[in-house]
């Protein structure tokens, strides 16, 4: 079943760091040079959910001003008030006549980096919530769902001593969980969920992934220390002469025509955890030989045949229509995306919180080159050899 909405719980007050969260509400605290929360979205907005809801409470007014009807991405932001705190469980209450389909549920102070793809591809078929497991270690103070095993059906049970599995803070639910959230302070894992695990309605699965919660100082420095821990890792490349042949300005779909591997190696690229970033010079849009509207018709219709590929997935794509002698004014302006300057690659870089020391580009083109290098991202030429067989011997 598609998943459209995910809901992150921001509404804490962050105890435990509480010199920080005075001032700041805690997932708006800075990890390098963007707020935790952005670096979160970040990771989330590849699986293209058409609503992020932010569950608000303590400093609720820092989220609306930032984030409300914000569009990130292909997903809207919505912040839902919950008025005075009501917890993990109470603060779900507010949207139960909102979402209608299966939706994700997340905490807005860890990163538990784990496919998302996954989680939503399980079969809640008569249960009301799967949990992303991890292990006890691995959390701090952690008080909520810590003595569960798994039966042979998936199924959490409680156990009566220690365990090594605890929830991770992510999970996947039915919107039939809204007949037990009540308008009043509630703990979703203590309250809701010990019900509805001791009726075995909430499966669970273990994932290996590293997780961190910031509401310990502990992890939260050492998360400053090393911001690239949370970053997303990307693999740029060309169009023209990379993903499709090149033979001049391609007008329309007929002239559109794959070169050899690529739809593996995009396949390969998400299986690794990569991005999958197109940037490309289309200086025809410039020079009136097309639209920008035709131009996006043979960018979805290129992303299709790709997904047709077992599901496999370009994340964004980046063009720079500048020509410098065009008739319109807007197309003479944007000079700073046009490779070699390395405009598309920055917006790229900030919307997707892109590690570059973990990142590569292939292009066919000096001005390919020279960008790569501006923008500090190792550079490969396109080689005369299937591009799934180059990205193998890059990242394998």
């Amino acid at each position: 079943m598609k998943v459209d909405d995910i809901v992150i719980l921001v509404g804490g007050r962050g105890k435990r760091i509480n010199k920080i969260t005075k001032k700041v509400p805690k997932p708006l605290i800075k990890i390098g040079n963007k707020p935790f929360l952005e670096q979160i979205i970040s990771k989330v907005i590849k699986y293209n959910f058409k609503k992020i809801y932010l569950l608000c409470s303590y400093k609720k007014n820092f989220f609306i001003k930032k984030y409300h009807n914000k569009k990130i991405h292909n997903s809207k932001v919505l912040c839902i008030d919950e008025g005075q705190s009501k917890d993990t469980g109470g603060a779900l209450y507010n949207l139960t006549n909102k979402i209608k389909k299966n939706f994700i549920l997340m905490n807005g102070d860890t990163f538990f980096d784990i496919s998302f793809k996954q989680l939503i591809s399980f079969d809640l078929k008569n249960y009301l919530g799967l949990i992303a497991l991890t292990e006890s270690k691995k959390l701090i103070n952690n008080k909520k769902l810590n003595q569960i095993g798994l039966n042979q059906k998936k199924e959490i049970f409680f156990t009566k001593g220690k365990s090594s599995l605890a929830s991770g803070g992510i999970y996947l639910f039915s919107p039939k969980i809204f007949k037990f959230i009540e308008n009043k302070k509630t703990s979703l894992e203590n309250d809701i969920l010990k019900k509805l695990i001791n009726k075995k309605k909430i499966k669970g699965n273990f994932f290996k992934e590293k997780l961190i919660d910031i509401g310990s100082y502990k992890q939260l420095n050492f998360l400053k220390k090393k911001d690239n821990f949370i970053k997303n890792k990307a693999f740029f490349l060309d169009r023209d002469g990379v993903i499709n042949i090149d033979n001049g300005y391609i007008l329309k779909l007929s002239q559109f025509k794959f070169l050899p591997g690529i739809k593996r190696a995009i396949n390969l690229l998400n299986k690794n955890n990569f991005l999958v970033i197109v940037v490309t010079n289309q200086a025809s849009i410039g020079k009136g030989l097309m639209s920008e509207i035709r131009l996006k018709n043979i960018h979805d219709k290129m992303k299709q045949d790709i997904y047709r590929y077992k599901s496999s997935s370009i994340d964004d794509i980046y063009y720079a229509p500048y020509y410098k002698f065009s008739k319109k004014k807007k197309y003479r302006l944007n000079k700073n995306d046009r490779k070699p300057n390395i405009g598309m690659f920055l917006k790229a870089i900030d919307k997707w919180n892109i590690d570059l020391s973990k990142s590569y580009f292939i292009g066919d083109k000096n001005t390919d080159e020279k960008a790569s290098l501006k923008a500090g991202i190792r550079f490969y030429y396109k080689q005369n050899i299937s591009l799934y067989n180059q990205v193998q011997k890059i990242i394998l």
